[in-house]
Formats: structure tokens, C-alpha cells, sequence
């Protein structure tokens, strides 16, 4: 269930705003005072978590209007507004239902504000882990009918005392606690007070004891902090204010994953106060993973919280001229950065860093990302928040200078470093990768990014240009007539010159296989492309388009199934700034 559109009139900063196409995430974002927290506040106000008072008019004489479109589980809508007006009255409307109560079906809403209220917060989340039992236990209502506050009379406790122990739940046990303790102790003390008093001339009144055990507090969940390095324990309180907010998030995300048909919002107000540069990004993430779950809606100021997001989720806060609260959508990244007053210079206008190997692989590599992703160029054509670095080795000192400058920025661990396989193990040259940079880490402590195995890819082919060597797809664009044309063209280059060449021996020797006819290059085509430099089989068909190569790749890209890239697509899926970009298949 998920807000899809709001509409908010005379409340707080806000005369008319209305925000249209709301996503699974909603990040507003703007400078301080333009009001964010009024559009939070908004949102509360009509799930019922927020008390709508006389100040909270902006025009004292017209009513509070708030609206919201809800898209439901069944991708039906569902219309609700919220009707507050000067004299206090309240009413809720959807068309059918009229009245002073939120509707039920109105999704569940977990708000943390700035004061990051982590008691009251965990107890919510925690209590639901509890069955329906525990919730009738807090309402202290009856067994048998929940509309009825139980009375203690003790009329279910034949059907609880048939249980055995596993059997009974929460509500069970506190009721027959409850009685133990009465029967125990007051009923046979009552019957001797009531004694007393009717000797003593009071023959209409008698007095029930009551049992009232408070469970709320029986059952308070206390949250114990181990620090394992200094082997020393603390609670809640003993956190820092940026830990206790990743805790919080963390706290919500494995709430969604145990509670995943429950729909409900998340809101935060700036998730980003505590926490350092790094701790943002990875509060962001975990928003994003929360997103796919659960609407979330946050407002920030941060730009390390905006960039694993894509445009139409983020809504730009401003005041207009007449200093009221605007909302304005679809507007540009850099915009945004402007408005917070961040220029391209100060974050180097990059969020992700690819590495390849040659400068031909840094014109490849952008016609796939256009193809699956969106968000890749801007309006004049130039690569948008992506940059791409060609180097003629993964180890050599460029690089070495470019994951250094890298470290230095925020982006941290926000890159992807693509080599040839050159015919080796894949897996093997990643450890050596990863062990490279490990070493020269030590060498230079605190300058280079911990290089992980998520950040290094080894193409499954020799080279990127094996990757366009599918005949099917090349008869498509017109490369090749036909693909008995491709392997006839290919066995003849192969009787010519490629038999001769180092990696087709080496193919030869490690595959144990033999090439004595073109049926033998159509069995062993996948182990070509695995094992011989791919600029010597590329030329043999592109070579005639070295004046509009690019033309012709996109092409094939436009055309090549998916599957034929899925590796190199699998690696930029792994982060979740091209994951939130992927476009629908």
C-alpha cells in the first residue's frame, strides 16, 4: 500500500501544494524553513499521528484540506481526505465512509523525528512482534469478546486450566496469574471485609478486589549494547547519536522483513543529523532497501542522501514569492546540489567511478549503461554523475593515483573496476585484484579504498569486443549476411593466421580440442570467445567500421538479448545507484 498522490491546503507554510506521482520513495529536500517538515506533518496528520492545532492554520477563516491518493494491494486507488476546520471539528471522507476515525485500512506509520526518540520508538516495533494475544493483553479486554474490557470474573478460566502449558498464549497466562493471585490472597479477604460491613450496618454495598498487573511494564524489552573489542556492555543510552540512528534504521528493516504484508509508511526527518559523511551513504542504502519493501519518505539537505535515488523520487522544497512552501518535481540533480549550495566542484558531480581497460571499453561501456539504465546522460549528451577512467592496466600507477583520489572524496567504495579475463580464471584474478590493492593499502595507510571482490569485475570473455560476436545479432544489423557467413568467414581466418596465435594455442592446450572444420569452431565458439584476444576476432568483422564503430555497436546492443551481457549487467546491479536505475525489461 503506498501513497501515490497528496494535496495539501492551509497548513502551516502551506497555501496549495499538491505532489503527483509519488514513488515507493519520497525524498524532499530543500534549505532550511522552506517546509519539508509541514509536508511530513501533513502525511501524519491524516494517518492520525499528528493533533492538527489552531496555530497550524494558515489562514484562520478556511478549513485544513489534506488528500492523499492510496494505490492499494490490489493495484485499485482509493481516495481519503482529512477536513480540519477553525472551530476544531474533524472528519474524514473516502466517498462511502464519513466520520471523526482515521479509515482502518489506512496504512500503519512509523515517524522518527529530530529528537531520534529510541525508547518509545523500539517498544512499538518490538511489541508487534508479539502475537494478537500480547495486544489484548494491553487493551486489557475480554477473552471472549474484544469490544468488552475484561471485568475479572474469571468465566474462561475453566477453558485456560484445560491447556497444557505450551498450549496457552500471553493473554491466557496473564489471566490466569491473575486469578492465582486473587483467589491466593483477596477473595477470601473480601468475603471477610463485606462480613464485617454488613455487622456494621452496610447491608446494600460490598467490595470486589481487583487484580491489576501491569504488563506494559512486566514486559518492557531492554535493548543491551556488547562491545566486543572492549568486551564491555551498555544499553541504549550509551550509544552515540549517529549509531543510534543506523540502530533505529536497522531496527525498521528487519522489522519489514519479519512483517512484510503489514503496509505501513516510513517517515524521517533528516536521517542524516549524527551521522558522518560515510554513515550517510550507508543510512541511504538502507532507506533504498526499506523502499522496496515499504513507502518510505524522508526530508534531507544532504546529497550523500540523494544519489542512490533517481530524479522522480526526489522532490525539490521551496518557498515561492509570496514565501509559501512549493513542491517542485523532476528537477535536475545538479539544480538541487545548487539550491543546498553544493557546487559540482565541491562533490566532483560524480556519484560512481568505472574503471576499464583501454579507451575503446570507455566508449563500449556507455551505450550498455544507456541501453539498461536510465538517468545516464544528461540533456547536452555528456555522462551524468558517471565518469569513466580507461587505463591500459588495473594495476598500473593511473589507477593507483585515481582510487586514491577516489578515497578522498565520498564516494568511497561507488566504483567498479572492469579488466579483461585475457583467457585466465576469473576468480583468480580477482583475489589477486583484491590482494594487490590489500597490500599497497598497507604501504599506504588510510589513502586507498579497501578494494572487495564486489568492486572488480573480470569479464567472462577475453576482451569487451567478444562480447559483440554473436551471429544471430550480427545478421540483424546487417554485419553478416547470414551465420554460416560468420563461421565460414571465421575458419577461413583461422586456416590463415589465427591458428598461429599464442592464446589459440593456449586454448587448444588447456581445453584439449581440436579445430579441423567449421562445425568444430560452431562447438567450440564459447571457449573462442573465452580464450582468443578479442581485438583479432573483433577486426575480422568491424574492421570496415572503424569511421561509425559506435553507430554499429549500438545497434547490436539495441538488438543482443540481454542474457549475452548478463555478467557485466549482474556487477553494476550489485550497487544500488544503478540498481534504483535499471530500467524495466
Amino acid at each position: 500500500m503506498k501513497i501515490r498522490r497528496i494535496s495539501i491546503e492551509n497548513f502551516k507554510s502551506i497555501d496549495r501544494v499538491t505532489i503527483l506521482d509519488i514513488n515507493s520513495a519520497c525524498i524532499l529536500v530543500g534549505k532550511n524553513n522552506t517546509g519539508k517538515s509541514s509536508v511530513i506533518d501533513a502525511v501524519r496528520a491524516i494517518l492520525g499521528d499528528f493533533v492538527i492545532k489552531s496555530d497550524h492554520f494558515n489562514d484562520p477563516t478556511r478549513d485544513v484540506v489534506i488528500a492523499i491518493i492510496l494505490e492499494l494491494d490490489n493495484g485499485e486507488e482509493q481516495f481519503v481526505r482529512y477536513i480540519v476546520s477553525p472551530n476544531g471539528k474533524q472528519i474524514y471522507e473516502d466517498g462511502v465512509y464519513s466520520g471523526e476515525k482515521p479509515p482502518s485500512y489506512l496504512p500503519n506509520l512509523y515517524y522518527i523525528d529530530h529528537r531520534r526518540n529510541l525508547k518509545e520508538f523500539q517498544r512499538a516495533l518490538i511489541n508487534v512482534q508479539y502475537d494478537e494475544s500480547f495486544q489484548r493483553l494491553l487493551e486489557e479486554s475480554c477473552m471472549y469478546d474484544n469490544s468488552k474490557r475484561c471485568n475479572q470474573c474469571f468465566e474462561c478460566i475453566d477453558d485456560i486450566k484445560k491447556k497444557t502449558p505450551d498450549e496457552l498464549n500471553l493473554f491466557e497466562i496473564a489471566m490466569l496469574m491473575e486469578y492465582k493471585l486473587y483467589k491466593k490472597n483477596l477473595d477470601n479477604f473480601a468475603k471477610s471485609v463485606n462480613k464485617h460491613m454488613r455487622e456494621n450496618g452496610f447491608k446494600t454495598e460490598s467490595v470486589r478486589y481487583e487484580v491489576d498487573i501491569d504488563f506494559k511494564s512486566l514486559l518492557d524489552v531492554k535493548t543491551m549494547i556488547y562491545n566486543e573489542e572492549r568486551h564491555k556492555e551498555g544499553n541504549l543510552g550509551t550509544m552515540s547519536a549517529g549509531t543510534k540512528c543506523i540502530y533505529l534504521l536497522s531496527l525498521i528493516e528487519a522489522y519489514v522483513e519479519e512483517n512484510s504484508q503489514d503496509p505501513s509508511i516510513v517517515i524521517i526527518e533528516d536521517p542524516e543529523i549524527f551521522l558522518h559523511p560515510q554513515l550517510q551513504k550507508t543510512a541511504s542504502e538502507i532507506l533504498y532497501r526499506l523502499s522496496k519493501k515499504n513507502q518510505v519518505m524522508f526530508s534531507t539537505y544532504s546529497p550523500n542522501m540523494l544519489f542512490n535515488f533517481s530524479s522522480k523520487q526526489i522532490k525539490q522544497v521551496v518557498l515561492n514569492e509570496d514565501y509559501y512552501t512549493e513542491v517542485i518535481e523532476n528537477t535536475d540533480i545538479d539544480v538541487i546540489l545548487d539550491d543546498l549550495g553544493y557546487s559540482a566542484n565541491d562533490l566532483m558531480n560524480v556519484s560512481f567511478v568505472f574503471i576499464v581497460e583501454g579507451k575503446q571499453d570507455g566508449n563500449r561501456l556507455p551505450m550498455l549503461l544507456e541501453k539498461y539504465y536510465s538517468e545516464i546522460r544528461d540533456d547536452e549528451g555528456m555522462l551524468k554523475r558517471i565518469t569513466i577512467v580507461p587505463t591500459n592496466s588495473c594495476t598500473n600507477i593511473k589507477t593507483y593515483a585515481n582510487l586514491k583520489y577516489i578515497n578522498k572524496l565520498y564516494l568511497k567504495d561507488q566504483f567498479l573496476m572492469i579488466r579483461d579475463s585475457d583467457g585466465k580464471n576469473p576468480r583468480y584474478l580477482v583475489k589477486q585484484l583484491c590482494s594487490y590493492y590489500n597490500q599497497r593499502s598497507k604501504e599506504d595507510p588510510n589513502n586507498l579504498p579497501n578494494v572487495m571482490p564486489k568492486n572488480v569485475l573480470v569479464l567472462k570473455y577475453y576482451s569487451f569486443e567478444n562480447y559483440f560476436l554473436d551471429p544471430a545479432v550480427m545478421v540483424k544489423i546487417g554485419v553478416i549476411k547470414s551465420e554460416e557467413e560468420f563461421y565460414n568467414t571465421l575458419y577461413q581466418k583461422y586456416k590463415d593466421y589465427l591458428y598461429k596465435l599464442p592464446c589459440v594455442k593456449r586454448m587448444i592446450r588447456t581445453k584439449n580440442i581440436r579445430i579441423n572444420n567449421k562445425e568444430d569452431l560452431k562447438k567450440n565458439m564459447e571457449s573462442i570467445k573465452i580464450y582468443v584476444r578479442g581485438h583479432n576476432l573483433f577486426d575480422i568483422f568491424y574492421g570496415k567500421y572503424r569511421r561509425n564503430e559506435e553507430e554499429i555497436l549500438r545497434q547490436y546492443i539495441e538488438v543482443a538479448p540481454k542474457e549475452n551481457f548478463s555478467d557485466i549487467l549482474r556487477a553494476i546491479d550489485s550497487f544500488v545507484y544503478f540498481e534504483n536505475r535499471r530500467k524495466e525489461d
